[in-house]
């Protein structure tokens, strides 16, 4: 009996120096560890240069853990009971939007957002439902991070203006955070008269301006929706319904002229539109790609390939050049018409875009030829995106119409877009719904990548998996150029390592004749495209005694 128990606690000993050295696979503890199950951070966000508290929603998993941020300018400090975390935010930390990612020995999280502000930050406290109980807010700008916790939830900020100041409320929530709640913004006096409210902006999230008529206290209230209507009456609440709600009576940035700078470009002079702007303009230097300084939330001014026109906001059968990108802006119910040369067969493909911006724009784009004939008409890309988009084939030589109008008639300064007019060309997106997986220990991890051809491209597309330690090896079939495997193809990791290994890897698609070399890529909330994935691969098991 003696040796027995001597062999048990040698075992153990074993055990547990395996699970130093090795992260655990040859024992039957490691074996039933848990891996990171972490659906959000509490708050969801900081200003730059400070450390956040924040609670965690979900469970990190055991063993060792590891926080990965995509931009490597956020330390993480796990607390002792591993339900929060410290996060530490870099003075020099880029705004907007921070990717990071929870790993441990035996799995990942897919990305989640953390956003990075440049004002000063707070919690709401509750109760704060009734104006009396309204959580007061200080300083010109402030963004607060709050959560509609359960059904019928409101929350109530007081803030105190004098005459003359304009308020600009926004909510961020269902866009970037994916919190499932249509926002709602009021702003009310201190009798409970509502005196601006509202709803949907550019999308599910609000945005709500006011000007004071006199001096006084005021109070934002904020409750919500569900994204998915039910039958439920009221307000709807949850603890997913997170949220950052920036309050400023500061410079806030709705637009710019021109919207984007061309790829390469140098210093970029832009006019600015917004509320409670004290300059007319900015310069953007050459590899910036954010103004913040004055404004209470930073405006990212995107890039493009094509040479950006520097035209007026509204346009009256403006000729422009093929390729060109061009900001417009709807100043009035008549439609903006642009005139582009073309030659008999040449292919063109038009775009206007208004999602990425946060125009209110519903724009409708129509191509006329030279007798006024409408060629081809386009609306809503998908139910999700308003953007219009339209390729068309030129039938004569000569001069073709593009005409821009919202469906609704709409105008005034929020109803702006850019025009994208380019030659149409072939091309491809390889696109993966996750970006974090687990080898199986008994088959082959199998990664579905869909396959999107555009304006024709028909090349064959083979695929390569880069980064994997040694060990393992990925058998990647070709996308044809037409049958099933030209929409979808599934690429099969296998292999063994020696010790428990995870970390970033590549796929990549190359085009067999014209030698393109293109990434992979996850479409991420705020609709960037990730191109670094995760895998967790757990060492052989020993063969049993």
């Amino acid at each position: 009996m003696l040796m027995k128990r001597l062999n048990l606690v040698v075992r153990a000993i074993v055990c547990t120096a395996s699970v130093l050295v090795m992260g655990g696979v040859n024992c039957p503890a490691i074996n039933a560890q848990t891996a990171p199950a972490v659906d959000r951070l509490f708050p969801a966000g900081g200003q730059r240069g400070t450390t956040v508290a924040a609670s965690i929603a979900g469970k990190v998993g055991d063993g060792d853990i590891r926080w990965i941020s995509d931009s490597g300018q956020l330390a993480f400090t796990l607390s002792e009971k591993r339900d929060s975390v410290n996060v530490v935010i870099a003075p020099d930390a880029r705004l907007g939007v921070h990717w990071v990612r929870v790993s441990n020995a035996v799995g990942a999280t897919e990305w989640k957002p953390f956003l990075v502000g440049i004002v000063p930050e707070q919690s709401e406290t509750e109760p704060n439902a009734r104006l009396a109980e309204a959580t007061a807010v200080t300083g010109p700008s402030v963004t607060v991070n709050g959560v509609l916790e359960k059904a019928n939830d409101v929350d109530t900020f007081s803030v105190t203006l004098s005459r003359g100041q304009t308020l600009v409320a926004s909510m961020l929530a269902n866009r970037i955070l994916s919190s499932p709640m249509d926002g709602v913004l009021q702003i009310v006096d201190r009798r409970g008269t509502v005196v601006a409210q509202n709803d949907d902006d550019a999308g599910f999230d609000p945005l709500v301006t006011f000007t004071a008529p006199e001096d006084g206290q005021w109070f934002v209230r904020a409750f919500a929706f569900p994204t998915a209507p039910n039958s439920t009456i009221g307000f709807a609440g949850g603890a997913d319904y997170v949220y950052r709600l920036t309050m400023t009576v500061e410079g806030f940035v709705h637009h710019t002229v021109p919207l984007v700078r061309q790829v390469g470009s140098g210093e970029q002079r832009l006019q600015l539109r917004g509320w409670n702007l004290s300059v007319p303009e900015s310069v953007l230097a050459a590899g910036q790609s954010m103004l913040a300084g004055q404004f209470a939330v930073p405006w990212t001014v995107h890039e493009t390939e094509e040479p950006v026109n520097e035209l007026s906001e509204s346009a009256v059968r403006v000729r422009i050049p093929v390729p060109s990108a061009s900001s417009g802006h709807m100043k009035s119910s008549a439609a903006d018409e642009y005139l582009i040369s073309a030659v008999k067969g040449q292919k063109f493909l038009i775009r206007v875009e208004v999602q990425r911006f946060g125009s209110l724009l519903d724009p409708v784009l129509t191509v006329l030829d030279a007798a006024g004939k409408v060629v081809q008409e386009a609306d809503d890309i998908d139910g999700e995106n308003p953007d219009a988009q339209l390729e068309f084939t030129a039938t004569a030589d000569g001069d073709f119409t593009i005409r821009v109008q919202d469906r609704y008639l709409a105008s005034g300064e929020r109803y702006f877009y850019l025009l994208r007019c380019l030659e149409s060309r072939p091309e491809v997106h390889a696109t993966v719904k996750s970006t974090a997986w687990v080898l199986p220990a008994d088959k082959p991890l199998e990664i579905p990548v869909t396959v999107d051809r555009r304006n024709g491209f028909a090349e064959v597309l083979s695929f390569q998996v880069a980064g994997l330690p040694e060990g393992l090896s990925a058998e990647c079939p070709q996308s044809a150029k037409d049958g099933d495997s030209a929409k979808a193809v599934t690429l099969r990791i296998s292999g063994v390592v020696a010790q428990p290994w995870s970390g970033e890897f590549k796929i990549l698609a190359e085009s067999d004749e014209t030698k393109q070399v293109l990434p992979v890529t996850w479409t991420a909330p705020d609709r960037s495209a990730i191109q670094s994935f995760w895998l967790t691969a757990p060492a052989a098991m020993p063969a049993a005694q």
